[in-house]
């Protein structure tokens, strides 16, 4: 086979390869717990083709990001407290949705401007 052939061949595979995305599990090393005033977001990856772990993701107040033990004892309460708070909102929703009125608003009449010459 050519050399120019076979570099063309070379550069279309290493393109194909290195252009798809690397799919895999975030959590490499879990922790049992931090301090809950330094969370600032709480994220749930169920387990996905790619990863068979549920993983529990928080992102803490100085940007830096962990991994909790999903089945650990304070991961649980994390959730826990997360499903509270998404079915408050959801009260808070329909609570607070505009409700419609059947009555008419009073139309008002509209008088025509007079001149005086």
């Amino acid at each position: 086979m050519n050399t120019a052939i076979r570099c063309i061949i070379l550069l279309a595979c290493i393109t194909i390869c290195t252009s798809k995305s690397i799919l895999k599990c975030r959590c490499v090393k879990t922790s049992q717990a931090v301090l809950r005033s330094r969370i600032a977001h709480v994220e749930v990856c169920e387990p996905r083709p790619y990863c068979s772990k549920k993983e529990v993701i928080v992102t803490l107040k100085d940007g830096s990001s962990g991994c909790l033990d999903p089945n650990g004892e304070f991961a649980q309460l994390i959730l826990l407290g997360k499903q509270k708070q998404r079915a408050l909102r959801a009260d808070k929703m329909r609570a607070t949705s505009p409700k419609t009125s059947t009555t008419s608003a009073p139309v008002l009449a509209k008088v025509a401007p007079t001149s005086s010459l």
